[in-house]
């Protein structure tokens, strides 16, 4: 190994040992400690919420540094742009699922894969085949709530501030509708994939997946990233699960495009 490599090497294990220390002690230290005091506070910003974004805020500097240690030793730039993009989205999901951040950093993850043409086809294959299972369940459960069953439909629609009443009510017309849509979307992500001909399937899948864009950000008040009404039991489930399956989906439509 000449020096070069030699210096490159050793500057990134000083980075990475940066890293491993920066979450470590900021853990030990200065968030664990800051958040056993019952005293503080911010102004406009609740303390648990407060404290997830903190946490999550702290550690993407780790993952930045792992970033360049990965560059300084001879990764694709752009690759390790991705990675740190998508490691950041999975970290503001694990921490502050309903923050605003995760989408954008999601989109330009897969963006810079693709800019640095490190999509593999059996990742946009798989990235198909989880949206369609995705869409499939989704089906399969409002079919079940067409035909009269609440299972699993506790905070599935938006619900007031308090919580006690929802903001509309689907019939079984309505319900059976989302769940043909749902089994659309996933023939034409199957069908554009597999490099269908006929242009409006791919019209379609472009509109479909500019609907489930704006539904992963929202409206502003009851579904989305962008909610402003967040404590009810919809929005805590909207959080967690409704708007990330949102998201499989959208990213299962773009798959389908890129392969098609």
């Amino acid at each position: 190994m000449d020096r070069t490599a030699l210096a490159q090497w050793i500057g990134a294990a000083l980075l990475v040992a940066i890293g491993i220390a920066h979450s470590y002690l900021g853990e030990k230290e200065l968030l664990r400690p800051l958040f056993a005091q019952r005293g503080w506070r911010l102004p406009r910003v609740p303390r648990e919420p407060a404290q997830r974004i903190l946490r999550f805020v702290w550690h993407l500097t780790t993952l930045a540094w792992f970033a360049l240690a990965a560059v300084l030793v001879g990764a694709s730039p752009t690759v390790a742009f991705a990675a740190t993009c998508l490691g950041s989205a999975a970290l503001i999901l694990a921490t502050v699922p309903g923050h605003v951040a995760w989408p954008p950093f999601l989109a330009a993850g897969f963006l810079a894969l693709g800019a640095a043409d490190a999509l593999a086809p059996w990742l946009l294959w798989a990235a198909v085949g989880l949206g369609v299972a995705v869409a499939a369940v989704a089906a399969a459960f409002h079919v079940a709530w067409a035909l009269g069953s609440r299972r699993g439909a506790a905070n599935v629609i938006p619900q007031r501030p308090d919580g006690t009443e929802p903001t509309f009510r689907p019939g079984p017309a309505a319900t059976a509708a989302v769940a043909i849509l749902l089994t659309v979307f996933a023939a034409l992500a199957i069908a554009v994939a597999m490099g269908a001909s006929a242009p409006w399937a791919s019209w379609l899948l472009i509109a479909g997946l500019a609907v489930l864009l704006v539904r992963v950000m929202g409206d502003g008040r009851w579904v989305g990233v962008t909610k402003s009404v967040r404590s009810t039991g919809f929005a805590i489930a909207d959080d967690r699960y409704w708007t990330p399956a949102v998201a499989i989906l959208a990213t299962s439509a773009a798959a389908a495009l890129a392969l098609g």
